[in-house]
């Protein structure tokens, strides 16, 4: 089951057994709520491939990242966005350790991850909100809805609170730019481009739980999303790249619906399938060379994606092989 269509059955489950208490309720009515917005609005879902490239554009250089921002506008009022968070292997590879490992007891590994973002008529500002399943949800289990939403202005400027960004300084992304000031200071820009604070379901809901409430779980709150926030912008550099990086199909849920419908059963929602586009004449990318200038050239290797810009308009170049060279094959005697 898609994470959206999970949200929309766990709301179903709660009109059935609340009524209009489950509707009201400062915990439930979460799930009601995320229905009510997600109708009408496009929904897309992310293959692994595509994913994968978000996530190496996440890894590239966050000065560039940053500059394509400032043209970036949203295309829709709102839009969910999902994928199954094994698209993500790269950042487990890229980062986990034993010593510091992504996943814990206490906060399992996603197994599907969404956000809807709703914005104003200028598709700079607005709200992003996640969602989330985990190994320890079964499609039975409500899934997760953070009440923690990343306010953002992409026009604006917000400084961060400095306990988080020195948090954040430590983490496993600001890691790769420990020794670039210059790059290190624009991608904590990106994050100042938002404020991370309890959304208006959020606050009911920290309101009502209390004291039960300790400081660690509010925390915790705070890290299940904020780290998530460059993930929003690499995935909207290619759903908006002016350059083909995408396929998208069109799933029409209707005539299933109809049975389901007759069922009692919530329907499943239409959305958009989308897959990475290859593009077949992709070609060796030959680094330029001034006129007479010669060295030995590098040995081969593959470049990930990575995002590049002139002017306002801004693409994603597709992984390639650099470098020349002839394949070396090595032939080991073992002697029995």
């Amino acid at each position: 089951m898609y994470l959206m269509d999970h949200l929309i059955e766990t709301s179903h489950e709660v009109r059935r057994r609340h009524g209009r208490h489950g509707i009201d309720h400062p915990i439930l009515g979460v799930y009601p709520d995320m229905e009510d917005r997600l109708k009408g609005c496009p929904r897309f879902l992310f293959d692994n491939d595509a994913i994968h490239t978000a996530v190496e554009l996440t890894l590239g250089r966050p000065k560039v990242l940053r500059e394509i921002m400032s043209h970036i506008r949203i295309p829709y009022p709102k839009m969910w966005i999902e994928w199954d968070e094994s698209g993500r292997e790269k950042l487990r590879q890229t980062f986990g350790n034993d010593d510091d490992p992504i996943e814990t007891a206490q906060r399992p590994l996603p197994t599907k991850i969404g956000f809807l973002l709703e914005c104003d008529q200028e598709g700079r500002k607005g709200q992003v909100t996640w969602a989330w399943t985990n190994t320890h949800i079964t499609d039975h289990d409500p899934p997760n809805v953070a009440p923690i939403s990343a306010f953002f202005d992409l026009d604006g400027f917000y400084p961060q609170d400095k306990a988080r960004e020195q948090g954040f300084l430590k983490a496993n992304l600001a890691s790769i730019w420990k020794d670039n000031k210059i790059q290190q200071k624009a991608l904590i820009s990106i994050w100042e481009t938002s404020q991370h604070r309890p959304s208006e379901w959020g606050v009911k809901y920290i309101i009502s739980a209390g004291n039960k409430l300790t400081d660690w779980q509010i925390a915790n709150f705070y890290a299940d999303v904020y780290g998530e926030y460059i993930m929003v912008w690499a995935v909207m550099i290619l759903l908006t790249s002016s350059r083909k990086i995408l396929n998208y199909e069109k799933i029409d849920n209707a005539k299933w619906n109809k049975a389901r419908t007759k069922q009692g059963k919530s329907p499943r929602l239409d959305h958009t399938k989308i897959t990475l586009h290859i593009n077949q004449e992709a070609h060796i990318h030959q680094q330029g060379m001034p006129l007479g200038y010669t060295r030995k050239s590098p040995r081969i290797h593959m470049v990930q994606s990575y995002p590049n810009h002139r002017g306002d308009k801004y693409w994603v170049v597709q992984p390639f092989s650099r470098g020349s060279g002839e394949v070396i094959s090595r032939h080991i005697k073992v002697k029995i």
